[in-house]
């Protein structure tokens, strides 16, 4: 059981790993209050732990307003909701 929930918890490191960004990305992303469009993680000690299921939110679509702003600051007018599979 100690072994799964040390898989769910990511350091900064291993959390720019996944997502293929520079640790620098994580860390604007990062936030220590639930605030839509950041990664919401926990400092211990100096550093900062992000569950696995909080990047799986971030990614999500739906859960997901910060990718809402970037489309829309690029310029484009298309909405979210028009792009889901019918």
């Amino acid at each position: 059981m100690a072994e799964d929930l040390k898989k769910d918890i990511l350091t900064i490191k291993k959390t720019a790993k996944l997502l293929e960004v520079s640790s620098r990305t994580i860390y604007d992303l990062i936030s220590a209050e639930r605030i839509p469009g950041k990664i919401f993680g926990k400092k211990v000690g100096r550093s900062w732990r992000i569950m696995r299921k909080e990047i799986d939110a971030f990614l999500s679509e739906e859960k997901n307003p910060f990718h809402q702003m970037s489309l829309n600051q690029k310029g484009t007018k298309i909405k979210m909701d028009s792009c889901q599979d019918v």
